[in-house]
């Protein structure tokens, strides 16, 4: 692999140039640092680089929503993100974007390097605190198969396949001929039967139980 294409986001000045030195020093070749969130679209859409690691807490707007911004006008962005929370929390919003990779700004620099070149070759990389919570999420989410996935409505299942595919509440009721508020209250639903917080664990709950 020959260098790799980055722009660095973080609006720490000693953590960026600290990260921009590891990068370098592994044949990453920095075409851009910015230290305002505001600024990130428009660096990219300039130098299009191979990859974008952007911290998740950035100046004006979070990392989460500039990755959004940024796999939404470029598919095939590739996006680390950085953070000092190792919480679901952060986990949830990270499943939810459209990042490519969660590591902690503790991480060594072994993992580091090796979480970008994943990301910058296509591959998807979680931080070793972030999987073991997934691990633990996997678990519980298939200790709800028995039982729980009978009391689902086949109209829910019908619901849930198509939020598993990343349909909206408006495109599901095109689909099922339905409301926006009647896909919205058979979410709530599964929500409150399966035991789940949010969309993200209703998407791995479908997954890991092949309900969807």
């Amino acid at each position: 692999m020959g260098t790799i294409t980055t722009i660095v986001a973080d609006g720490n000045e000693i953590f960026r140039h600290g990260l921009i030195s590891i990068l370098r020093e592994a044949d990453f070749e920095i075409l851009s640092e910015i230290d305002n969130g505001a600024l990130i679209l428009t660096a990219y859409e300039n130098v299009l680089p191979e990859l974008c690691v952007i911290s998740f807490d950035m100046p004006e707007i979070s990392g989460i929503q500039l990755a959004n911004k940024i796999s939404d006008k470029f598919p095939n962005a590739k996006i680390l993100i950085l953070t000092d929370n190792a919480s679901e929390k952060t986990l949830n919003e990270f499943l939810d974007s459209g990042a490519n990779g969660l590591l902690l700004k503790s991480a060594d620099k072994i993992e580091l390097v090796e979480a970008a070149k994943k990301i910058s070759d296509g591959e998807t990389h979680l931080g070793k605190q972030f999987s073991k919570m997934m691990t633990r999420e996997y678990l519980r989410l298939s200790r709800l198969k028995k039982g729980k996935r009978t009391s689902i409505t086949p109209r829910e299942q019908e619901v849930l396949s198509y939020i598993v595919k990343g349909l909206t509440s408006s495109e599901i009721g095109e689909k099922l001929f339905i409301s926006p508020r009647t896909v919205d209250k058979h979410r709530t639903n599964l929500l409150k039967k399966l035991g789940l917080k949010n969309t993200a664990s209703l998407v791995r709950y479908a997954l890991s139980n092949d309900v969807a």
